[in-house]
């Protein structure tokens, strides 16, 4: 066996299953899992019919040249990124099974005893601390508290440690804390893994559904820094940003070096996406105005959220969470599935201990996917045992 597999914790649900010990019940409403249930767009939808004879081929690894043209298109419309090369674009099956591969693959294991750390934001997308493990590195945790607004204070991080670090991932709007890095932090970090030799892997699956300033994309603060993506790789998916998680289609975007890399290794392992879902995601590309319908209505759900739970600056950046502080994110959890039938996720499961701190281990991560009814009555409930505290 792998021993790796043991130094590695398990996986948020899993841990979040044995707290609560869930059974499946018509009443419950599950709030804990990131999973868009708004309507896709039902021309993107019937394309799959229209092309289903397409399932009786194996899927290239590539991507067909039609959804290459596609996601080109929305990297110049919502980003201004004008002259990408095929050669800096690859698919991927959604930004989880891209962020493994791409941390597998920007691993250097010849200098893993010079370099060792994956610096990461904490908390983090659990991918992120396990992909790390299994590339032969180890993570380091940069802590997102609340004094600096869930956000990492790259100032005060000590030479040392760009020193000896290989890759740092990001991931903005962050998952789960929805806050949204500024053009300028990015921009520094872009010039930091040029003084320092880092790269640097963007998880951008969150960066269509934000509600103050449009996020900037790691991409254009490498093209502002370098004029090209030297050293740089960036994620998107459709999962969040047109209501399609089942599709597991996705994109990845940078050096080219990497990029072919990455393409290289994902040709051994990766799992590609079926024709007729590429065919598909061409249109879901081009489908901007989901994408403003989804912001409006997560939008909705926050401000009835203020109003329900009574609290002020609820509203994230970006992303779906509501990132909820509470007394005790474990026990509160519990009661919540107990007395209500609501199932949140403790936000330590999404943390991890740094210095004798858990930076998450008072808040909770609510994703507020359901329609306005559900939500209402999770949120209800969830305001009955805040009462309660």
């Amino acid at each position: 066996m792998n021993s790796t597999i043991d130094e590695i914790n398990s996986y948020p649900f899993e841990r979040l299953r044995n707290l609560i010990d869930a059974k499946q019940s018509n009443g419950e409403i599950n709030l804990s899992i990131g999973e868009p249930k708004h309507e896709a767009n039902p021309k993107v939808l019937e394309e799959i019919n229209e092309q289903k004879n397409l399932f009786s081929h194996y899927p290239p690894m590539a991507m067909i040249p039609e959804l290459k043209s596609s996601y080109k298109s929305y990297l110049k419309n919502n980003f201004k990124l004008n002259n990408i090369l095929d050669k800096e674009i690859f698919l991927v099956g959604g930004t989880r099974e891209g962020t493994f591969s791409a941390i597998q693959t920007m691993v250097d294991r010849k200098k893993i005893k010079r370099k060792p750390y994956v610096c990461m934001p904490n908390p983090f997308y659990q991918i992120y601390g396990g992909a790390t493990l299994f590339a032969g590195a180890k993570p380091f945790f940069l802590d997102c508290k609340e004094e600096n607004g869930f956000k990492i204070d790259f100032d005060s991080i000590d030479h040392k440690i760009w020193q000896e670090c290989q890759l740092l991932v990001l991931c903005s709007p962050s998952n789960p804390t929805g806050s949204v890095m500024r053009k300028d932090e990015l921009c520094q970090v872009v010039e930091l893994s040029k003084k320092y030799n880092f790269k640097i892997l963007s998880d951008e699956c969150y960066i269509d559904i934000y509600f103050q300033d449009k996020p900037f994309s790691l991409l254009q603060a490498a093209d502002e820094v370098n004029s090209s993506f030297e050293n740089i790789m960036v994620l998107h998916s459709l999962s969040k940003r047109s209501n399609l998680p089942g599709f597991r289609s996705g994109c990845a975007t940078g050096d080219q070096k990497i990029i072919s890399s990455f393409s290289k290794y994902r040709m051994f392992h990766g799992v590609s996406v079926p024709l007729p879902i590429q065919r598909a995601s061409v249109l879901a590309w081009q489908d901007d105005s989901i994408v403003q319908k989804n912001r409006d209505m997560y939008k909705e759900k926050f401000n009835l959220a203020e109003n329900i739970l009574e609290r002020d600056s609820l509203i994230p950046e970006g992303a779906f969470y509501l990132w909820l502080k509470v007394k005790d994110s474990e026990s509160f959890t519990k009661k919540l599935y107990d007395k209500e039938r609501v199932i949140v996720l403790p936000g330590k499961y999404l943390g991890s201990e740094n210095k004798g701190i858990n930076p998450a281990e008072q808040y909770l991560r609510i994703a507020l996917v359901h329609n306005i009814e559900l939500t209402s009555k999770a949120l209800e409930s969830i305001k009955k045992i805040l009462n309660n505290e």
